[in-house]
């Protein structure tokens, strides 16, 4: 509950319906019982959470507590959400390797320069895009960092497209949802500085 006033969440929200709009099928992994997987309901056909312990679970949605390394994908999802899940996870790289292989799009959230040993189970503080390119081997076709107001922490955002060859950059409204993003990173910061 606490999380739903975040700014990174309302950031990846307006990520993921400009990178894979109205996606049939989306993959969340690490989902720890959010409900990320609502904001894709209006389109999507398949919702699956997949947790090693706390899955998400609803109406509709397959709720799968399972190893991600282990699971076995039968064809690739539109889109693939893993939301501060990278910093907890022993092999990033090989994890990273395998979203790439299970999504159409895969949008990615982790820590940003949080300082070494500031939360328990972070293997990898700080992460910057550095760490982030030695892990997926590919820069991103979008990136974003998203700052808390409350907390003064940030979150490093980032898009992939595995099927895109490097060099291949997004056509069309790149500058328009740029500029969606801020607007909308704007009105938050109003409401809850208002509020």
């Amino acid at each position: 509950e606490k999380r739903k006033d975040w700014v990174y969440l309302h950031v990846a929200r307006i990520i993921c319906a400009r990178f894979a709009q109205g996606p049939g099928s989306v993959l969340d992994v690490g989902s720890n019982r959010t409900p990320t997987l609502e904001w894709h309901r209006p389109s999507a056909t398949r919702l699956v959470s997949l947790d090693l312990r706390r899955p998400y679970v609803a109406d509709g949605v397959e709720s799968i507590q399972e190893d991600f390394l282990k699971y076995q994908v039968d064809e690739k999802y539109d889109l693939v959400t893993c939301l501060q899940v990278l910093e907890h996870v022993p092999d990033a790289g090989a994890f990273a390797e395998r979203l790439l292989s299970v999504g159409k799009v895969v949008v990615v959230s982790v820590p940003y320069k949080w300082r070494r040993g500031c939360c328990k189970g972070h293997v990898h503080d700080p992460v910057d895009e550095l760490k982030m390119f030695r892990w997926f081997r590919r820069r991103p076709v979008y990136s974003y960092i998203a700052r808390e107001v409350t907390t003064e922490r940030s979150r490093l955002i980032q898009v992939y497209q595995p099927d895109l060859t490097i060099g291949q950059e997004m056509e069309g409204t790149a500058r328009s949802f740029i500029e969606r993003v801020r607007r909308e990173t704007r009105r938050i910061y109003r409401e809850r500085i208002a509020g």
